[in-house]
Order: structure tokens, then sequence, then C-alpha cells
């Protein structure tokens, strides 16, 4: 499996809960509107190489039952900047978020099965400001061409946050390669 290839499984194990929540009965997109975006900067280890770049997830319509997301950005790999593909997702706004119901097409033809682990409460600064947030810890396995994927994910969410997420990291074993990878907010508001 290419460097390129671990990445991008890597990616979409991340970008796809990239609004991951605890299950509870709020919603981190109940309140949001059109227009509300949030941008992470995102840094990665793989393979020996580093990757850098930001996502910015950006609510594109709202209503009261559901919130469409589109997930955006690039990656600076190997010195060249390369797009990440956009993606969209509507979320079901009439029940609880709930991660542990993730488990959509990763690249390779697989799917991730996440389970929590345990969660907790801690204050954060991030960008500046300071945020009480919950953390969540995860397990998560998948198989993707024919590898093994196995990493733990942590994902603090904020109530102050427009899209709830405010940091993430993962690490793990990834095709027989180790990965850490990590996501903080840097910006967000409203582009309307």
């Amino acid at each position: 499996m290419s460097v390129r290839l671990l990445f991008a499984v890597a990616l979409a194990i991340c970008v796809a809960p990239l609004a991951t929540r605890a299950a509870d009965d709020d919603n981190p997109y109940k309140n949001v509107k059109t227009g509300d975006f949030a941008t992470y900067k995102l840094t990665t280890k793989i393979a020996g190489m580093d990757v850098t770049g930001n996502i910015t997830q950006t609510v594109t319509d709202k209503s009261d039952k559901e919130a469409t997301i589109k997930v955006s950005g690039s990656i600076t790999f190997m010195g060249k900047a390369i797009d990440i593909p956009e993606q969209k997702q509507t979320i079901d706004l009439t029940k609880p978020f709930d991660p542990t119901k993730l488990g959509g097409p990763i690249q390779g033809g697989g799917n991730a099965k996440l389970e929590k682990e345990k969660d907790g409460k801690e204050k954060l600064k991030i960008n500046g400001k300071e945020y009480d947030s919950t953390w969540t810890t995860y397990k998560v396995k998948a198989m993707a061409n024919g590898q093994n994927i196995e990493t733990n994910l942590k994902v603090w969410m904020s109530k102050d946050a427009p899209m709830g997420m405010i940091k993430m990291t993962m690490n793990g074993d990834v095709a027989g390669q180790k990965i850490e990878m990590a996501m903080e907010m840097t910006d967000s508001g409203n582009k309307k």
C-alpha cells in the first residue's frame, strides 16, 4: 500500500467523524446556521513522513430536520499541495448524533467500526480562547485493501464551538505503518 493511499485511508477515518460527539441528547448541529464554518489545522506523521494541511467544515443547508455539511481542504505532502476531495454529509437533527453508528465506506473498500472507550471533562485553550470541553476516546477498527487498520481516537467537544469539535488526535497502525494525526480548530464563524 502506497504512502499516499495510507494517508487517504487515515484521513477518511478522521474526516468522517469530524463532528464526532459522545452520544447524548444534544446534536452538535442542532443550532448551526447555513454558512457556519470551522477550520482545523491538520498535522500527520505516517511512514516517516510529515503531512500538514487544513480542513474546513461548512454548513451548506439547514432545516429543522437536517443539516448538510461540506468538508473540504488541502494538504502538503512531499512538498506538493494537494486538494482533499470535497465530501458532503447530511445529518439527521431529529436524533442524537451518535458516532458509534459511523461506518461508512472508506477508500480501499472497507468500513470503520468505532467503539467508545471513556470520556471526561477538560478546559482547553484553542487558538487563544479557553473552552470548557468534554473528551471521548474511541477504538477504531477497519479493513481496507485487505489491510487491518487499528487506531485510537480522542475527540474534544465544546458547546461554544460552531460544529462542536475543537480538537482531535489519532494514533495507531494503518497497514503495518505507525500513524499519528492531530486536528485543532484555528478559525470559526459564519461566511454569510
